[in-house]
């Protein structure tokens, strides 16, 4: 058996969504942030509680990412997230669903717009629609983190020059104050899950929006949205890693059991998470996991609403480990598992 070891020093005691999908995420993150590094930029301490939203308020735009992030930028361009800013309001089936919905304006109302677009409000003025779904969909409001995030060391020091402890203070006061960095792989997905997992019943049922138990995070995240620039340290947009795909591929497929008994729990039928555990079973027939024994066991009992609302914490804290881990160096036989790639070729 496979025994997963997360290497996190500071795990995610707890992950909840709260209200509608897209609305808002509670992250319990438990980080030690250096009160050095947040003196030394300026900034106060934030608890360990980070509340993690979408904040209009909170929103830069994505015009303030591009300035450093052109690369980044012109992948978004090209993407159907950034398109839905110029299609989706024109669209019948989306106009069909906001009608069923009572909805009157799908830019401004909360139910449409927290997945679909971007919202910002400048001081003095109300909310607005800035763009399609973009950078602070994935990796929360900017206005927290932004200046912080690329303040290097003292003086005129770059990325390059930035010392090992400086990095480490930098990134983990981000962490706290609610930057989505990739390499908090569960926290990423979870954004991706948030939307694309729907499991408000209404808009589901009564409407006739998709409820997207079928997406798969790390075929999609290789697509048209890949920008692993920074990773790769040059003008080279390469897929991920072999051994990162096999843990994102896990990771997806617990985000998909946890989110399907959110759906249950909200009213969906509780073959949602019947058909949650059919990657699971894939999985374990392939690699023997011990976590994702855990998962089949608990999903397998789950007959009701209340069994459902009873085990997300369960769910989710096996996740978390599974993200943390280095299991992808173990389990090649997931290769024939993950799907091929979804939603473009990437730039």
């Amino acid at each position: 058996m496979i025994g997963l070891k997360s290497d996190r020093t500071c795990s995610v005691a707890t992950l909840w969504l709260l209200g509608l999908t897209g609305a808002v995420v509670a992250l319990s993150v438990g980080l030690a942030s250096s009160s050095s590094f947040a003196e030394g930029a300026g900034l106060s301490l934030s608890p360990e509680l980070v509340l993690i939203n979408h904040d209009p308020a909170r929103i830069v735009g994505p015009d303030a990412c591009a300035e450093c992030h052109e690369k980044e930028h012109e992948v978004w361009m090209k993407t159907a997230h950034q398109a839905d800013a110029q299609t989706l309001t024109r669209d019948a089936e989306a106009r069909r669903i906001a009608k069923a919905l009572g909805v009157r304006r799908i830019k401004t109302d909360q139910r449409c717009a927290g997945c679909h677009f971007t919202t910002q409000q400048i001081e003095g003025r109300r909310p607005k629609s800035v763009s399609g779904v973009s950078c602070e969909s994935c990796h929360n409001a900017g206005e927290p983190w932004m200046d912080s995030h690329s303040v290097f060391g003292p003086g005129s020091a770059t990325a390059e020059s930035e010392t090992p402890e400086h990095r480490a203070e930098r990134l983990a006061y981000c962490d706290s104050v609610g930057m989505i960095r990739p390499a908090r792989l569960y926290e990423i997905a979870m954004a991706c899950y948030t939307c694309h997992a729907v499991n408000d019943q209404e808009l589901v049922q009564a409407a006739g929006h998709p409820d997207g138990a079928g997406f798969e995070f790390a075929s999609w995240s290789q697509g048209e949205i890949r920008h692993n620039f920074i990773r790769e340290g040059s003008d080279r947009n390469p897929r991920s890693g072999q051994d990162r795909l096999r843990v994102m591929y896990l990771v997806g497929a617990a985000l998909r059991l946890e989110f399907a008994c959110r759906a249950v729990a909200e009213g969906a039928s509780v073959e949602r998470v019947s058909a949650a555990l059919g990657p699971l079973r894939a999985i374990q027939q392939a690699v023997a996991i011990d976590e994702v024994s855990d998962l089949i066991r608990i999903g397998e009992a789950v007959a009701s609403a209340s069994d459902a609302a009873s085990v997300i914490g369960r769910v989710q804290a096996i996740g978390v480990s599974i993200a943390g881990s280095h299991i992808g160096a173990d389990a090649e036989p997931l290769d024939a598992l993950i799907p091929d790639f979804q939603g473009g070729a990437g730039r």
